[in-house]
């Protein structure tokens, strides 16, 4: 078995799906991080995190911008 991490996001409102696999959630989050600033005008600093279910994950940057990290396992 193998597995890799996806994300989705929601940046100003507007929710954002990415078409990347990464390796890690921390390889996952590192990124999100960096989109954030870059492509918005806050300075994104984790404010909380919910966990749905064991391996997808929440993370609040504020009320319109947040992130959810799911691992994926293929066969």
């Amino acid at each position: 078995m193998s597995k890799y991490y996806n994300l989705t996001a929601v940046v100003d409102g507007d929710t954002k799906v990415f078409h990347k696999q990464f390796c890690s959630r921390n390889e996952a989050i590192n990124y999100m991080f960096k989109y954030y600033n870059k492509n918005t005008l806050i300075d994104a600093q984790l404010e909380d995190e919910f966990e749905i279910s064991k391996h997808n994950i929440e993370y609040v940057i504020d009320y319109k911008n947040r992130f959810r990290v799911n691992r994926v396992v293929v066969a």
